[in-house]
């Protein structure tokens, strides 16, 4: 074999090794920028969630470079979009860990995010995610947080409104057998609503996409029903209301922050009216901070909703656990991990989204806000909060 073949073939083989590893970290030392990844859906079924923490993650870094940025730099915004899909969130995890991020705001999508956080780990960078509420997704993963409103805190909230605040005793529970953040939150109304003292009386499925939910509607006629509790995302939900209303039946629908788009109010109409449920954040809330918050994003034209705001907080959090642990060049592990013990030991950080620590398990500990959709007296269709 000629020296020249030989050397194509090392060439080669060097190429193959990039394209499955990635380039190395390089140092950013001589960089005048701290860069932070972000990825999340921003095309798909669930791109509006994606696509808001995208919008707050921004709008944190441009206050912060207006501010003088981090330790002597400006942040520099990398992002991806990972289409809400697990495949492309783990093709987006190790791109972001190939262009010299600080840290990344991941992914939103319950089940995207639990695909990419050992990528995360095993890069030793940071990952935080202000939508992801799975359980077990931070589980013995030193670099993995988030600092959304886990299900654990809102659901019991949310059952003990319905059965003392509604007297509603007799749910339906319904799932999306293909959707993660589903399946999750259903596990998690069960043991709720058994401490609670509800009585499931019927489980149906079905699947992110469906457009004929109408077998499973129909399946409730005649049943003692006081609520349906539908564990998925604001898409499904519409549907459930519509095919509730064509089918002539008045049941008040549940969930969790799933539920949190204006798209639900916007395709189900006043079929919405009187759904309830929680979330970690409200722009209806009043407080100082979230009015500021609202005016900013509506100067962008931009909705004010959990996802962004949460986003914003964790871009906050990010950038501040940075700064404190004096970090100027992310390319050492050492430097890393530094960012990593100072976010991990975050408490009462005083968020748009309200108060928040972190538990052992990097997992944010905060109160829910109880969200009703309703109509103004003006005809619109909105949200307010419910004791």
């Amino acid at each position: 074999m000629s020296n020249c073949r030989k050397i194509y073939i090392i060439t080669l083989l060097l190429s193959v090794v990039t394209l499955l590893y990635g380039c190395p970290k390089k140092s950013s030392e001589s960089s005048d920028q701290i860069v932070i990844g972000h990825q999340g859906a921003h095309t798909g079924n669930i791109a509006f969630v994606g696509l808001q923490t995208l919008e707050g993650t921004k709008l944190a870094i441009e206050e912060i470079n207006a501010n003088g940025g981090i330790n002597g730099k400006d942040v520099k915004l990398v992002y991806f979009d990972s289409r809400g899909e697990k495949p492309q969130a783990v093709n987006v995890a190790n791109r972001l860990l190939t262009s010299d991020v600080c840290a990344v705001i991941g992914d939103p999508n319950s089940g995207a995010y639990f695909a990419t956080r050992d990528v995360y780990e095993r890069g030793k960078t940071v990952v935080i995610s202000s939508g992801a509420t799975a359980e077990g997704i931070t589980d013995n993963r030193s670099y993995v947080f988030r600092n959304t409103l886990l299900d654990k805190y809102g659901m019991p909230v949310l059952i003990d409104y319905a059965l003392n605040k509604k007297g509603y005793k007799n749910f339906i529970l319904m799932t999306s057998v293909n959707n993660e953040f589903s399946v999750g939150v259903s596990k998690v109304f069960r043991d709720a609503a058994e401490k609670g003292g509800i009585n499931i009386i019927g489980e149906q499925t079905l699947s992110d996409g469906d457009t004929d939910l109408s077998a499973q509607i129909t399946s409730l006629r005649g049943k003692d029903i006081d609520a349906i509790f539908f564990s998925g995302y604001y898409n499904e939900a519409a549907l459930i209301l519509l095919e509730l209303k064509k089918q002539g039946l008045d049941i008040d629908l549940f969930g969790a922050d799933g539920f949190q788009s204006p798209d639900l109010w916007k395709v189900a109409k006043d079929t919405a009216i009187g759904t309830i449920f929680y979330a970690g954040f409200t722009a209806d809330a009043g407080t100082d901070k979230i009015n500021e918050f609202n005016s900013k994003m509506l100067k962008k034209d931009l909705k004010s909703d959990g996802f962004a705001a949460q986003a914003y907080d964790a871009t906050k959090l990010l950038l501040e656990s940075i700064e404190k642990a004096g970090i100027k060049d992310c390319s050492s592990e050492a430097d890393r991990k530094k960012i990593r013990d100072v976010l991990a030991a975050t408490k009462n950080f005083d968020g748009i989204a309200g108060m928040m620590s972190f538990d052992e398990n990097r997992d944010a500990i905060k109160k829910p806000f109880l969200i009703e959709v309703y109509k103004a007296d003006d005809g619109s269709i909105s949200t307010r909060i419910v004791e």
